[in-house]
């Protein structure tokens, strides 16, 4: 391994960046370490640094020529960690990036949005009660609601994201389910899961937990850890979600083994140890890692909500042992570098909302100001694209400086959601 020092003007397409002149987590490179094979992210490393350093040994190109050092074919890159080989017939087509959000739509997408999570977590709340008085699961009235929520998705991924900031910790079981549901499908869709595929992940999303319905719920909701006995029984609920549904008809199987397998792990820990190895596919893990986002990112009553930015920060740690390298890097790029619903400090004081990802710079996103740099709730909101901000006043203002706790500035769970919102313009 030859590590040599570029100059960022003279870095070319082809070069093995290794490592930069400022810490991975100040750039908006999710890789440590990658391929220059985009202008974008030349372009991107001409303009956060001075020199990185470049390994040849790695490189496909060091002069702009082709030529490797030695005159020696380029070496191959590496192929990606994908997740185990899945029996289930659910293969994604090439990714397809998800739009901006336009500011006329914001509203609109709310109210679609804020109406479909009523009504499906109304019959979530509904579905969890009667399965306790041991009724059945209405499997086509589940299929309607998830088909819904999949269109909503579809059209607005951002705002759908947005609204998992909705929270109960009450109703916290109903809630999760909708929440999970909603980053899986959303995830699913961005690495290119057609529409029909789609319905079938939701519908295992959303049922993922239908299994606790026999749970104890003095064991569900203990505020202390759980005993030996009692951990027992949690772990029982993949299993028993599955073998509730597993004669309808109407769950196809992929929903089924997402259900199932959403607390296996790549590594092979986890429950239920029945579940096959060889049949942790795609779609149950990207259910698996909206679990524990949504999870870690809400109060309960053992624990308090994590900032979503360090709850990612651990989880992509973890990721070799957890959910795989490759697709945790791809629901980071899903949420945001700065997720969906977080609140952010800009350069210039203000508090804002981020409402959407970045459309050309990751670092970059689109934002609700929510307090002026006095703490003063601004009479009429506004929806800035940082981008263009910046571009248009250079300099630190526009640039998220941290992310911060709502709690701590009084900003509440309305505001969170703009539900008092009464009008936008954008900047």
């Amino acid at each position: 391994m030859k590590r040599i020092q570029v100059p960022v003007e003279d870095l070319q397409l082809g070069m093995y960046v290794a490592n930069l002149d400022r810490s991975w987590l100040d750039s908006p490179f999710l890789f440590q370490g990658f391929l220059l094979e985009r202008e974008e992210d030349l372009n991107t490393l001409r303009s956060i640094c001075r020199h990185v350093e470049v390994d040849e040994s790695l490189s496909t190109s060091v002069d702009g020529l082709g030529r490797t050092p030695n005159n020696t074919p380029p070496p191959q890159a590496a192929p990606p960690e994908k997740p185990a080989p899945s029996r289930v017939n659910l293969n994604p087509p090439p990714q397809r990036a998800a739009g901006p959000l336009e500011p006329d739509k914001v509203m609109h997408a709310l109210r679609v949005g804020r109406e479909n999570r009523e009504k499906t977590h109304g019959y979530l709340k509904t579905l969890f009660r009667d399965l306790r008085l041991g009724h059945t699961v209405d499997t086509d009235e589940a299929r309607g609601f998830v088909r819904g929520m999949v269109d909503t998705i579809t059209d607005y991924p951002d705002v759908a994201i947005w609204l998992t900031q909705m929270k109960d910790r009450d109703e916290y079981t109903s809630i999760h389910c909708l929440n999970v549901c909603v980053l899986a499908v959303a995830f699913c869709r961005q690495l290119g899961y057609a529409k029909t595929d789609l319905e079938t992940i939701g519908i295992g999303a959303l049922m993922h937990d239908i299994g606790k319905a026999k749970t104890p719920e003095h064991i569900l909701n203990k505020p202390g850890p759980l005993t030996p006995e009692e951990w027992q029984i949690m772990q029982q609920h993949p299993e028993d979600g599955y073998q509730m549904l597993r004669g309808s008809s109407a769950i196809p199987e992929a929903s089924l083994h997402i259900i199932r397998g959403h607390h296996r792990r790549v590594n092979g820990s986890g429950y239920p140890d029945i579940f096959p190895q060889d049949e942790l596919s795609a779609p149950v893990l990207a259910t698996a890692i909206a679990d524990v986002y949504d999870a870690m990112t809400s109060d309960r009553s053992y624990h308090h909500a994590m900032a979503a930015d360090e709850v990612l920060r651990r989880m992509r740690k973890s990721a070799g042992q957890t959910f795989g390298h490759e697709l945790m890097e791809e629901f980071i790029r899903c949420v945001g570098i700065f997720p969906v619903g977080s609140v952010v400090e800009l350069g210039n004081g203000s508090l804002a909302l981020v409402i959407s990802s970045g459309r050309t710079e990751r670092l970059l996103p689109q934002v609700v100001l929510l307090r002026d740099n006095r703490g003063k709730r601004p009479d009429k909101r506004k929806l800035v694209d940082l981008a263009v901000a910046a571009r248009n006043h250079p300099g630190p203002d526009w640039q998220i400086r941290r992310v911060v706790e709502p709690g701590r500035h009084n900003i509440s769970g309305n505001e969170l959601t703009l539900a008092d919102m009464g009008d936008s313009s954008a900047r």
